[in-house]
């Protein structure tokens, strides 16, 4: 049997058309539900791994019981990836019946049918049962890394490494979605570990976030110019540091 989907959407659109000729000719083997019918529908699966697809064409709010028995099913459930397809206020919506840390991925409309397949074999090729992107926080400060891994674990699959050495050598045998990167480090400096990222083959296109303690100009302006993806101030709250590494992966 190929892969396993359950795509949900209330209607069968040229959009929605395109994304499921493209998933089958990539080798899922997709089963169709609307959202009032999507809990059933992956109750009845029985493959170890199925991705579900919810494609939102209408007011997710009437379908709010149906999410909810949804939501219940994939917690319960050791490999499930879930994905969202709608505008940033849809997907919002449903996130008020399932909570963002068992969605897997989300694509804003209008979105590209191959980018939605290059998605999913990446996530697939990961190897993560849950489906998480991959994190690895570097810092020095041990109190800082065990802060960082307190924020990010309930969405993330979370790695620390507490020297540029460390993250280097840990890079070698892994990969990662995103690298965490204290900007001030002894030894080795944040600069100089994303310097050695971007020489090698299989780190340099590994995206960097900075965080850093400082919020001088003179150290914004270091920190921009070495073109991180984003930085973060280590001031900034849980929610904030959480909801802009959120906002990136979107």
């Amino acid at each position: 049997m190929g892969k396993q989907m359950l795509f949900v959407s209330s209607q069968k659109g040229f959009a929605v058309s395109a994304i499921i000729n493209a998933l089958s000719k990539d080798g899922y083997v997709v089963e169709s539900s609307v959202p009032s019918m999507a809990a059933m529908g992956l109750g009845n699966m029985v493959n170890e791994e199925v991705v579900v697809l919810y494609y939102i064409d209408d007011d997710v709010r009437q379908h709010s019981q149906s999410l909810t028995s949804l939501r219940d099913i994939i917690k319960n459930r050791e490999k499930c990836r879930l994905y969202l397809v709608g505008s940033k206020d849809e997907c919002d919506t449903v996130l008020k019946f399932i909570p963002k840390k068992i969605v897997t991925g989300m694509f804003l409309k209008p979105v590209n049918a191959k980018d939605i397949v290059a998605r999913l074999a990446s996530d697939a090729q990961r190897g993560s049962a849950t489906g998480k992107r991959r994190i690895l926080v570097v810092d020095d400060d041990g109190m800082a890394l065990r802060t960082m891994n307190s924020i990010l674990s309930s969405h993330y699959d979370v790695f620390m490494a507490n020297s540029g050495v460390n993250a280097i050598s840990f890079l070698a045998q892994n990969n990662v979605d995103l690298i965490l990167l204290d900007y001030e480090m002894p030894v080795v400096s944040g600069l100089q570990v994303m310097e050695m990222l971007h020489s090698e083959e299989n780190t340099k296109n590994i995206p960097v976030i900075f965080l850093t303690a400082k919020d001088d100009k003179d150290t914004v302006m270091k920190v921009l110019a070495a073109k991180p993806v984003r930085y973060l101030l280590k001031s900034m709250s849980a929610d904030e540091i959480l909801g802009s590494i959120d906002e990136f992966f979107l």
